[in-house]
């Protein structure tokens, strides 16, 4: 009998339901709409032929008496990462109606991002043409030894690759969706296959979360419904406790950067803190705190944005989705490390009660910040954020924040910010990055730039005095408020939303952060 597994997502308003079975049977004796194979481009020109199969490939092919070698010839395939060719075989010959062949690039430089991109861009062209897919796993390169590994890789995509934000299209609700992906041909190491399924729809469902919380509109997605979504995750876990700081709690202790920013708006602020504690002795002794930027949507306040995009204000909270994605999954993945996520949830908005240039706001570490621009309030909020995670004795601290727009000039659409106050610590992130296919590059945090956010009137300004490097001047006014704590700040502003869809993510939120987070936590630490 197949072993079977299940995820259940919000997706489109609604519970999805997306079964991964592994199967003994070859790919031909697999009920399904489609099978799946893969190929690596040949680089060597000396070579008649443009693409080099693998096993799977070879397979399927001799039951085929060759069709599937005659049609990539025919058409002159390349195997391109994400290039697919399909063959529609006579009827009888094989179970599945369909094969496709999905390009993996050369051999010499693949990765296992080139997997995980490319079934994804596959699963993205198919999710509303077919019912199921079985896929014959790739061996054929030393990155594809690992089952594990690979099966997560592939899990992960399928689900990320055919994801979709439908909630308000009506047309849409109950179209055809991929609801089926089977693994065949697995008659050794089945059990790394099946915990690498499991692990790579865990990382989806987070992914998927966060996904939806930046896609949601802002007037649903409010501090609010991310308040819900955080006593949910803690209700439904029991090593994870959730304590609310409402706005007469936070004027209390001495928020009063984060009220700076919220007063505008009749929304009630909510400061979020959620705690995972691991069980057992085995335990690390760090404390990591997860900070996510919460302005659940940015009008720029008084100095306010173009027209132009201010429809995409909603996803400057994507720090704060992605936070909340890696919560609502820590349950199941059992990092051995205490984790504890902050959020300061408020839109940026414009009234008579809006904070102005040349406001003076006090942080919660007792440091007062100028406001000299009422659209750099992103940090104006974190600075109690972080504040905060100091006061609660983390041992290592990760901001994430769609921060700047000069991180997207500098590095570009796909691209994250990184800036650190400790290599090693910077490292093992990086490290998080590269297994989940996540791009990050580091900015030095220049301290003869620290002068450039100096104020005449507080301690420090919202914006530098020059309108050069703007990327590193945000990240130095972060460090004015995490003490000495070894601490990374993420600037998402690039790849957390995308206006036009990629190979695993279409366009909109994309939950940037969720998987190279989870990777932290609990294969870095």
């Amino acid at each position: 009998m197949p072993m079977l597994c299940f995820i259940f997502c919000h997706l489109n308003g609604r519970i999805r339901h997306m079964k991964f079975e592994i199967t003994t049977n070859p790919l031909h004796r697999v009920s399904a709409d489609a099978a799946v194979v893969f190929s690596f481009k040949e680089t060597d020109k000396k070579k008649k032929q443009t693409y080099i199969t693998t096993k799977g490939f070879r397979a399927i092919d001799a039951v085929l008496k060759g069709q599937l070698s005659k049609l990539a010839e025919a058409e002159n395939y390349k195997a391109s990462r994400g290039e697919v060719i399909a063959l529609f075989p006579q009827s009888g010959i094989i179970v599945p109606t369909k094969v496709y062949v999905i390009g993996l690039g050369a051999q010499q430089e693949f990765g296992i991002d080139d997997l995980r991109r490319a079934v994804g861009s596959f699963a993205q062209k198919m999710k509303k043409k077919i019912d199921s897919i079985a896929v014959a796993l790739p061996d054929d390169h030393n990155v594809l030894k690992n089952t594990e590994l690979v099966a997560k890789t592939i899990s992960e995509s399928v689900l990320l690759g055919s994801y979709a934000f439908a909630q308000y299209k009506t047309k849409e609700k109950g179209e055809r969706t991929l609801a089926t992906a089977i693994i065949a041909n697995v008659s050794k190491n089945s059990s790394s296959a099946q915990k690498g399924i499991e692990e790579g729809e865990l990382y989806a469902r987070a992914t998927i979360l966060a996904r939806d919380l930046v896609n949601e509109q802002a007037a649903y997605a409010t501090p609010t419904h991310l308040t819900n979504i955080a006593k949910d995750i803690a209700k439904a876990s029991p090593h994870i406790t959730c304590r609310i700081i409402d706005k007469d709690e936070a004027e209390k202790m001495g928020m009063h950067a984060f009220l700076g920013i919220a007063r505008a708006s009749d929304t009630p602020p909510k400061f979020i803190h959620l705690t995972y504690t691991p069980a057992g002795k085995k335990v690390s002794h760090e404390k990591i705190a997860l900070v996510g930027k919460g302005i659940t949507f940015d009008s720029g306040g008084i100095n306010v944005k173009p027209g132009d995009h201010m429809q995409e204000m909603k996803m400057d909270m994507s720090g704060a989705a992605a936070v909340l994605g890696v919560f609502s999954v820590i349950e199941q993945l059992q990092p051995k490390v205490c984790v504890v996520g902050l959020i300061a949830a408020t839109p940026n908005l414009i009234s008579s009660k809006s904070i102005v240039p040349g406001d003076v706001v006090k942080a919660l570490n007792g440091k007062t910040i100028e406001v000299l621009n009422t659209d750099a309030e992103g940090r104006v909020t974190l600075a109690d954020s972080l504040s905060y995670a100091v006061k609660q004795k983390a041992t290592k601290i990760v901001d994430l924040a769609t921060l700047t727009g000069a991180c997207v000039v500098a590095l570009g659409s796909d691209i994250a910010g990184l800036m650190t106050n400790n290599k090693a610590f910077g490292e093992k992130l990086k490290n998080a990055a590269d297994q989940a296919g996540e791009k990050v590059w580091e900015l030095p945090l220049d301290k003869d730039y620290v002068s450039l956010n100096k104020s005449d009137v507080a301690d420090i300004a919202n914006i530098p005095n020059t309108r050069y490097g703007g990327t590193i001047t945000a990240g130095l006014f972060l460090e004015e408020f995490v003490d000495k704590t070894p601490w990374i700040h993420l600037d998402i502003a690039g790849p957390a939303f995308y206006t036009k869809p990629v190979d695993i993510c279409p366009k909109g939120g994309s939950g940037f952060g969720v998987r190279l987070l989870l990777n932290l936590i609990t294969k870095q630490l």
